[in-house]
């Protein structure tokens, strides 16, 4: 824990120091300054009521406002320029998480929930924000008025202080006892939070399979379970606060009632003045409030550890996808793709055994097989969204470890059965891959996608809003707009995972068409069901458990009668006339 805080000190306290250090500055002036009016109404109360000096009772009230009135001006200022650096400090660590996040590899991604993510970066940097700015200023308030509070009421009267000192050990073991608790409980609620989110994020998605199956009650029990462990969380944090709270403000209470007790007493007797139990009562007050500011700041500070642990957590994880020392930054590629006995598995299940292929400039390669075969895995490899255990992936002859990430994948275009759209426009969408595209190019790259016609029937054609995810066009139209996009990226190396999947068969046609005109002299790696749709390809895989077992044109394959013939004739099998003439 202490490491933790220590290092969020350093990289994100220090570079600020200097604004940060006026701003303590600053609270601590404040609290000083809220020491001064006790004394003043003591003077007013035993010197100048009893001698009736209307004068020195009006300089003295004029100085009590002007007192008011500067505290209120340095509140002010310390209010804002506080809440601005911790805006900033936790702005940055927004920043820097989000940005980590994005470099860890799909690994990572693979592996962890939406909702989790969204939990740390939003939900825990919030908590953080708001201690960074209310900790300190709890803090100072409360050492400069313990510290003050306590030399003034010795002053004035030994005995009595006593009283009020004596509560110190008393609140601290009871705070202690209840706090290291509180903190351990916040932990866990943090990570209750941060499931519920993702539960709750996974059936909104996801919301239109769950009506199409009927499947609102199961979906909603899931909920309550998650909803159900958060609440029994939270509510062992507030069984604690619950005793926290109001032990705190019985033990203040009780030093009250003595103080004045025993100062009434004095007061009796003559040996102690009306106005100094006044001034020493608001002392009292003053000593005893800090107290219960720092023990309701134990909630947020149980929050603020627990979130800069986990801040930390997410920021040591290391990225297993990485350029090597040197890594070259390629500014034009050929498009030679080739993979050299490649091994891999997600976790320890076998997805790909001694893979190899090459693929020249300019050629199509498809890749045909069941499901779950490995197709789609070979195709990840080429951007390097995983890296093999064994075996190497080559473009141009380069081992891909030894170019930037950033250099390999510009010069890759995808479209992927599921692609994602952004919740922006039309125009904004097709133009993702290449930023600052003229709009000629982008109608350009929508005509040859086959969806410039749909484009201009909606109500702000280029400028139509598509909402999240797209929802507000059809799995087709979707579909085109990738395809689009990729287009306009113009990459020398495509990929298209099932790019003709969602659209009918008269647009997939055209969208064939425009494939053929733009597989020219750049490769192409084609992953298809609908084999019509790969018999022109230089290169056909058949890929099955992990392992390439044919290959060759579709002419050449059809005449070996292996797998995929039969895959061909089984896809065909309705149809008056097979396709082979095709070929």
């Amino acid at each position: 824990m202490w490491g933790h805080l220590a290092r969020f000190g350093r990289q994100y306290i220090a570079p600020r120091k200097r604004k940060f250090g006026v701003v303590q500055g600053v609270h601590v002036l404040a609290a000083g300054l809220m020491l001064l009016p006790p004394l003043m109404i003591r003077h007013i109360i035993d010197r100048l009521i009893p001698a009736h000096e209307t004068t020195a009772l009006g300089l003295t009230a004029f100085g009590m406002v002007g007192l008011y009135l500067i505290w209120t001006v340095l509140s002010a200022w310390k209010v804002y320029a506080g809440h601005e650096v911790a805006q900033r400090v936790t702005s940055l660590l927004r920043n820097d998480l989000y940005a980590h996040v994005q470099k860890l590899s799909m690994s990572f991604h693979d592996n962890k929930k939406t909702g989790e993510l969204l939990a740390r970066i939003v939900d825990d940097i919030n908590v953080i924000q708001e201690f960074v700015h209310h900790g300190p200023e709890t803090f100072l308030l409360g050492v400069v008025m313990l510290l003050g509070s306590a030399a003034i009421m010795f002053s004035m009267n030994w005995a009595l202080a006593m009283v009020g000192v004596l509560t110190i050990p008393l609140l601290v073991v009871f705070t202690r006892a209840i706090g290291g608790r509180m903190l351990r409980e916040f932990r866990t609620v943090r990570e209750r939070t941060a499931s519920l989110a993702d539960v709750l994020e996974e059936n909104l998605a996801g919301i239109k399979v769950i009506k199409a199956f009927a499947k609102e009650d199961a979906e909603s029990s899931a909920v309550r379970r998650a909803n159900e462990s958060h609440y029994h969380s939270r509510m062992a944090v507030i069984r604690w606060m619950s005793l926290l709270f109001p032990g705190t403000f019985l033990i203040n209470s009780l030093a009250v009632v003595v103080v004045l007790f025993h100062g009434g007493l004095l007061v009796m007797k003559g040996l102690m003045t009306i106005g100094t139990l006044t001034a020493f009562v608001f002392y009292l007050r003053r000593f005893l409030e800090p107290i219960l500011q720092m023990v309701r700041m134990t909630e947020q500070g149980g929050q603020f550890v627990a979130g800069i642990e986990r801040f930390f957590q997410y920021m040591d994880i290391e990225a297993d996808i990485r350029a090597r020392p040197g890594a070259v930054d390629l500014k034009a590629v050929r498009g030679e793709v080739a993979l050299e006995a490649v091994q891999f598995r997600y976790d320890r299940l076998p997805v790909l055994s001694g893979v190899s292929l090459t693929a020249s400039p300019g050629q199509t390669v498809a890749l045909v097989g069941p499901s779950g075969a490995g197709k789609t895995t070979i195709t990840r490899l080429i951007p390097r969204f995983y890296d093999p255990f064994e075996g190497r992936v080559l473009v141009d002859g380069r081992d891909v470890r030894d170019i930037q990430l950033r250099a390999l994948r510009s010069h890759i275009g995808m479209v992927m059965q599921d692609d994602f759209l952004f919740s922006s426009t039309v125009a904004e969408n097709i133009a993702y891959g290449r930023p600052g595209a003229s709009r000629a190019a982008i109608e350009e790259a929508a005509r040859q996608a086959n969806a410039e016609v749909f484009i201009r029937a909606l109500p702000a054609g280029y400028e139509t809003e598509i909402g999240k995810r797209g929802v507000k066009l059809s799995e087709g139209q979707r579909q085109r707009i990738s395809i689009a996009r990729a287009l306009l990226k113009d990459p020398p190396i495509l990929v298209l995972d099932e790019a003709t999947s969602s659209v009918d068969s008269e647009t997939e046609q055209l969208i064939q068409q425009a494939f053929e005109e733009l597989r020219k002299g750049r490769t192409t790696f084609v992953i298809a069901h609908r084999l019509s749709t790969i018999t022109s390809a230089d290169q056909i895989l058949f890929v099955q458990d992990g392992r390439i077992i044919e290959r060759g044109t579709h002419k050449e394959l059809l005449e070996r009668d292996g797998q995929y013939a039969r895959f061909y004739r089984i896809q065909f099998a309705g149809m008056a006339r097979p396709m082979d003439a095709v070929a």
